[in-house]
């Protein structure tokens, strides 16, 4: 399933037919175990979170910006309309720069969306998320990728597929991560919708981009730092919103 075309043509009531729960089946079989490397080749929808970052930094012995600098290209989402990292895939044959001699380099660290190939992860009640529910009240759903590689010829619960991969039902993270990216999406558009300049954007952009991505220290667990970036970005958000209406009303762009 492309969501992304989905969402984009409007098909809402297709999306949610075809996501899954936990429990949901899925058929699908890595051929060669993961070591031909066709899912690693043409792909230019990879973006990072700052977890990945951080994890693979850790694993290379980079700083997070090195890592960015050297693997990725940011810039501002069309949709979130905040800064996002992509990856950047190299050579003619659009490769991902962490495959070597066929076979994943950061496997043990390897970002989200590709441990969760073919599935993806969604939040399906965006406005809980920018109300700043708790995690009871936001719903998380699954999705199977288009894919043109292994078989049909093996069936999975989600629930089995996230086992096998080490990621959590629950995970913490990823909640967090997509409460904040949502309330810095809301006050963009609130900023938006009083006309600031783009200086003043430019100035919000640079914000987001250093304290969500780049204010880390690797040396030092990574949850509780991003607890506090989000803090952080979380008050930014919160000042936005109370002084809003102070905007001068002529600022345009």
């Amino acid at each position: 399933m492309d969501i992304r075309k989905l969402a984009a043509e409007g098909r809402t009531e297709e999306i949610e037919r075809q996501l899954m729960d936990l429990d949901s089946q899925f058929s699908f079989k890595c051929r060669k175990c993961g070591k031909c490397g066709k899912c690693c080749k043409h792909q230019d929808t990879i973006l990072f979170n700052t977890r990945d970052i951080f994890n693979i930094a850790c694993k290379l012995q980079l700083t997070m910006e090195e890592v960015i600098n050297e693997y990725a290209e940011t810039y501002i989402g069309s949709a979130s309309k905040i800064p996002v990292v992509h990856m950047v895939p190299r050579g003619q044959n659009a490769v991902c720069p962490f495959l070597k001699d066929g076979l994943c380099s950061v496997h043990d660290c390897k970002p989200t969306v590709c441990a969760l190939f073919p599935l993806g992860r969604v939040v399906l009640n965006a406005e809980a998320l920018e109300k700043g529910l708790e995690d009871g009240q936001v719903e998380v759903k699954y999705m199977l990728n288009d894919i043109d590689c292994g078989s049909r010829k093996q069936v999975h619960t989600v629930r089995e597929w996230l086992a096998r991969f080490g990621i959590l039902e629950h995970d913490e993270f990823f909640l967090m991560w997509s409460r904040l990216t949502a309330m810095l999406h809301r006050m963009i558009r609130e900023l938006e919708a009083h006309h600031v300049s783009n200086e003043t954007l430019n100035l919000f952009w640079s914000a987001i981009f250093s304290t969500l991505y780049l204010d880390y220290d690797t040396s030092a667990e990574f949850l509780p730092q991003f607890r506090q970036a989000a803090e952080k970005l979380s008050s930014l958000c919160q000042g936005v919103a109370e002084v809003g209406t102070l905007f001068p009303a002529g600022e345009t762009n």
